[in-house]
This record gives structure tokens, C-alpha cells and sequence, in this order.
């Protein structure tokens, strides 16, 4: 065959090919474009971003708090659904509707309706086995995650939850919502008439969230819990609350409060219950304020250890009477004394030596009326006016903790100063943050695990508030309280407990001090020589009489001690 007749032959034969392509492209574009058109107009393709697994929690001992679980969505495609008298009995076998739910969404005007979100994902199985075998078309079931938390109501307040679109709504689950939530996952979708998924490619790849090591000590937390519940119904107290830290490096081991909920049921608790009360909630400290300003005086050195004050009472100041409680005269007593037995003329003689000055740069220096940075939502700041604003009563009410407030965490971060040498601490929730694997490998990433507790402001700042022989003598003094004063109630055989107890007075908007309405506090640390513990326990209006603190708090405090020192097998030293 030449040349000439093999080129003919391919051109005739490429000829026919486009004359075929055209001739086909005709018959689509004219003799099949119904056709065509309608089947594409019958294909939907939809966008679906999808959340990874969320970060997990866990206690400082890697007890785990919080945790995503496998779940599913079912939503309904109401324009392309079968059979909708079939459906709306199957939802109300299935999926517990009430006969008006199910038919208002089976027949909503919608393309998209959720029918039921985060279910069991046999609970979604057997919805889905149920519906095929009816012929139901038009249910969607998209795979997703649902918080789970093993412990139940355990530090509910601290953890907070998650709610239905996996945003963090309460505590450390809003606070590090950011962190815990990682990058969600695009997935695009090709539907076909009757539902069904064609057609899913990723567009854009996700990233789980990172994990979260918490300070909080679950053991701790659960015997904390357990002794505030107690503390409240022995008191017949509206409330009450824990914090337990430790002072060396303001690592908070428990916050515990007799006002829980059930965080796998956390849409059928009250707002009440999902306070924080130890970041969110003021009170006047009463008498454990004392300490504080006591301290200020050793440090000016208005004051010596061994001298004696007038203890009688009352003392007035601008014509108003300051009184100790019932009344009592005590004679010339010493600062140690003053302590021991809760004397306010004592305190007031003190501070009035002190000065309104002195006093109030104290008190400012040891961040009263400040938030402590917490990381938690909802702190706030606590009150300590500004010394413009002090009337002439100010230096008679708050050296004995009147007019003044704080909260709770705020005041055991101050005692932990008292603890550990004068240094300020600030208070922690969080111990580190461990990325996902996969993110310890991206540049653009954590890197590393990243260990919270690293910043030198994390432990303490600025040089001691107070000289170490005044913090010692202080120590001693409030081992006294204990020994033999007002906190008496907190004492464990072995052991040497430094506290105070306070009652403090409450205020209502408008109508000041309230008669029968009183705070019961007890505020410590041990072991008194070596402290790692600080714990602080506040009762809201017992009922009992009298509201005293030694009365109420204190043995509250000796409970959570003596859980500490059973968990961490401590031995007496005394």
C-alpha cells in the first residue's frame, strides 16, 4: 500500500470519528437535552463541614475528665422524602416525637430538617435498617462526635460542656474551646435524587483537637465535693464552696461546690448550678482578712510580737462603735492573741497605728480588688475602694474584713502567699497542652507539647510581699488559732494546721447589713512547717446558730485534710 493511499485511509478514518463525535453531540444537545437536563437537574452536590474529634481532658494525673465519642445526625431531605405516614410513625417509635413533632417536620417546606442530633450510633442503625426496609427515602445520617464525661458530675462546674455544634459553652470547654476544637474537616457531597450520597471527596483535610493535662487532682476533687455537701447540710446553709491549691505554685488541686450537675445531662440543669461560685461569686472575708492586715502592721513595725493591745470593746470611730463579737472585753492581749481568739478592737487599735496608707498599699500590693487570671470564664475582680474614696470608718471595717470583698479563689491565692515565703501566685487551672500527633509536625503548629506551668508569673512575681521573720511569726500565730482559738475544730492529732476562721457579715443592695444573713469561713495551710496544701471553705448563710466559721467551716477544712493526708499516705509529724 503507498503512501498516498495510507493517508487517505487515516483521514477518512478521522473523517468518520469527528463526523460520529458531531452527529452525538447534536443528538445530546438536541434530540436528548430533556433527558440530560433532567437527570442533572435531579444530582445535588452539598457542602458538609465536618468536626474532628475535640481535644480530650484529664486531671494532673492523667484521670480522664472528658472525651469525644462516635455519634450521628439524622436530618431529613424533606422535597426528595417517601412514604411521609410511614416516616412520621417511625419517629415516633424511634425517636420518642410526639405525633404533632413528627408530622410538623416531615412536612416542612425544607430542604434540610433535623430530625435527631448526636444519637447512640445503634440507637441511628436500627432508624436506618427500619427505614430501608420500608422503602422510607429522604433520611440523612451524618457521622459526628458527642462529648462524654466518665466522671459525671465531677468538678461539673470547672469542666463546663459542649454543646449540640460541638462549641464549648461552660468552663474549661469555653475558655479553651479554640484549643480543644482543632480544624474541621470539608467534605463535599454528590446526592442523587433519592438521597443517596453519589459521590464524597475531602476539599479541605481537618485536624483533631489538642488534649488538655488540667492541675486539678480528681481525688482530691471528689473528697472536696463530698465534705462541702456534708459542711452545707450540717450548717443548713443555702451553699457552699472549696478551693484547694497549692501555694508553691498556684497549681488549683480542686474546686469543689455543693451545687452540681450531671455533664451528660447538662441541659437539664439550673443556672444556678453552673456558677462557678469560687471565680464568680463576692463576699466579705470577715476575720480572715486579719492576717493581712496584721502583716502590714508587723511589716511597718507599728507593732512588736510581744506587745499588748487594748482588747476591750468597743472602739469608736466617728462616732460609730466597732465591737467584738458578743461583746467581749479581753483586756491587753498580744497580736498573737488577737488572732487566736478573732479580737476585733485588738486588730482596729492595730491598724489604726498603721494608717489608712499603709494599710491600702498593703493591701493593693497583695492584688486585693484585682482578678487573679485565672483561666476560667466568669472572674471577677472582688472590691477594695479605692483609698480616695475611704470614709473614716474604712480603717475600723477593713482590718477586720468589712467593706471590702474578694472571692474565693482570690483569697486562697492570697493565703498562699502567706505559705510559701510571701511570693504572689497566680492561681491555674491548666497544666499543659498536648497538640495531636499529627500537629507536632507541622510548622505551623504548637510544635511541641507545651507545658503551662513554664512562665515564671505562673509561679510568683515581684519580691516577697513580707519579710521571712514576720511570715514565720505569723505562721505560728495562726498555728494557735488552731491549737487553741477559733479554728480549733480544723485540728488533726499529728499534724500542724495554720488558719483562721472568719464570719462575714452580708450586705443587701440598698438596705446594708442584714441581721441573720452571715458568710462561715475557714481559710488554712499544711503541714504548717512545710506547707503544700491551701485550702479555703465558704458556707453561704448557715442557718445553724451561731454562723460562726470555726463552727461550721472548720471542720469542713479538717475533712478535706484528712482525705488529703489518707490519699498522699502522710505520716504525723507531731
Amino acid at each position: 500500500m503507498g503512501v498516498q493511499t495510507r493517508l487517505a485511509l487515516a483521514f477518512g478514518t478521522l473523517g468518520a470519528l469527528f463526523l460520529a463525535v458531531a452527529v452525538r453531540l447534536v443528538e445530546v444537545q438536541l434530540v436528548e437535552h430533556e433527558r440530560w437536563a433532567a437527570r442533572a437537574e435531579q444530582i445535588t452536590v452539598r457542602e458538609l463541614v465536618r468536626a474532628l474529634p475535640r481535644g480530650r481532658l484529664y486531671d494532673r494525673h492523667g484521670r480522664l475528665l472528658a472525651l469525644d465519642v462516635p455519634a450521628v445526625s439524622v436530618a431529613l431531605d424533606n422535597v426528595n422524602m417517601t412514604k411521609p405516614e410511614l416516616l412520621e410513625r417511625l419517629l415516633q417509635e424511634r425517636l420518642g416525637l410526639s405525633a404533632e413533632e413528627a408530622r410538623r417536620r416531615v412536612y416542612r417546606p425544607k430542604y434540610f430538617t433535623w430530625l435527631a442530633r448526636q444519637l447512640d450510633p445503634q440507637v441511628a442503625e436500627g432508624l436506618k435498617q427500619e427505614a430501608e426496609a420500608l422503602g422510607i427515602r429522604g433520611l440523612l445520617f451524618l457521622p459526628g462526635w458527642k462529648r462524654a464525661y466518665p466522671q459525671g458530675s465531677l468538678a461539673s462546674n470547672v469542666l463546663g460542656f459542649v454543646g449540640l455544634d460541638g462549641q464549648g459553652l461552660e468552663g474549661i470547654e469555653l475558655a479553651f474551646d479554640d484549643v480543644l476544637r482543632g480544624r474541621p474537616e470539608r467534605r463535599e457531597l454528590v446526592l442523587g435524587a433519592d438521597g443517596t450520597v453519589l459521590e464524597e471527596r475531602v476539599l479541605e483535610p481537618g485536624r483533631p483537637g489538642a488534649d488538655l493535662y488540667l492541675t486539678l487532682d480528681a481525688r482530691i476533687q471528689r473528697v472536696a465535693e463530698r465534705a462541702v455537701r456534708r459542711g452545707v447540710e450540717r450548717a443548713r446553709a443555702k451553699g457552699g464552696f472549696a478551693v484547694v491549691l497549692d501555694p508553691r505554685t498556684g497549681e488549683v488541686l480542686a474546686l469543689a461546690q455543693d451545687k452540681i450537675y450531671d455533664l451528660n445531662a447538662f441541659e437539664r440543669s439550673r443556672p444556678e448550678e453552673r456558677v462557678n461560685w469560687a471565680i464568680a461569686r463576692v463576699f466579705e472575708p470577715g476575720s480572715t482578712f486579719k492576717p493581712f492586715a496584721l502583716l502590714a502592721a508587723l511589716e511597718a513595725g507599728v507593732v512588736a510580737l510581744d506587745e499588748r493591745v487594748n482588747g476591750d470593746s468597743p472602739v469608736v470611730i466617728a462616732g460609730h462603735p466597732f465591737r467584738n463579737a458578743e461583746q467581749i472585753d479581753y483586756g491587753p492581749v498580744t497580736p498573737t492573741e488577737i488572732l487566736q481568739h478573732s479580737i476585733n478592737t485588738g486588730m482596729i487599735r492595730i491598724a489604726l497605728r498603721l494608717g489608712e496608707e499603709r494599710l491600702y498599699a498593703f493591701l493593693k500590693k497583695l492584688g486585693f480588688g484585682e482578678e487573679t487570671g485565672i483561666e476560667l470564664p466568669g472572674e471577677v475582680a472582688g472590691w477594695l475602694p479605692p483609698l480616695e474614696r475611704w470614709s473614716k470608718l474604712e480603717i475600723g471595717a477593713i482590718p477586720i474584713g468589712q467593706g471590702v470583698a474578694v472571692t474565693g479563689v482570690q483569697l486562697a491565692a492570697r493565703y498562699a502567699a502567706l505559705a510559701n515565703g510571701g511570693r504572689l501566685v497566680r492561681p491555674r487551672i491548666v497544666a499543659r497542652v498536648v497538640p495531636p500527633p499529627d500537629a507536632l509536625h507541622t510548622p505551623s503548629a504548637p510544635g511541641t507539647e507545651r507545658n503551662a506551668s513554664a512562665s515564671p508569673d505562673d509561679v510568683g512575681r515581684g519580691t516577697p510581699i513580707a519579710s521571712w521573720p514576720n511570715l514565720q511569726a505569723l505562721t505560728r500565730m495562726l498555728v494557735a488559732v488552731v491549737e487553741d482559738g477559733t479554728g480549733v475544730r480544723a485540728q488533726i492529732p499529728g499534724f500542724a494546721i495554720a488558719g483562721k476562721s472568719g464570719t462575714g457579715q452580708k450586705a443587701v443592695p440598698g438596705r446594708g447589713y442584714v441581721r441573720g444573713k452571715y458568710t462561715s469561713l475557714f481559710a488554712g495551710f499544711f503541714p504548717a512547717d512545710e506547707p503544700r496544701w491551701v485550702i479555703l471553705v465558704v458556707l453561704d448563710e448557715p442557718r445553724a446558730w451561731p454562723p460562726y466559721g470555726g463552727l461550721h467551716a472548720a471542720p469542713v477544712f479538717k475533712e478535706i485534710a484528712e482525705g488529703i493526708i489518707e490519699l498522699m499516705h502522710l505520716r504525723p509529724t507531731r
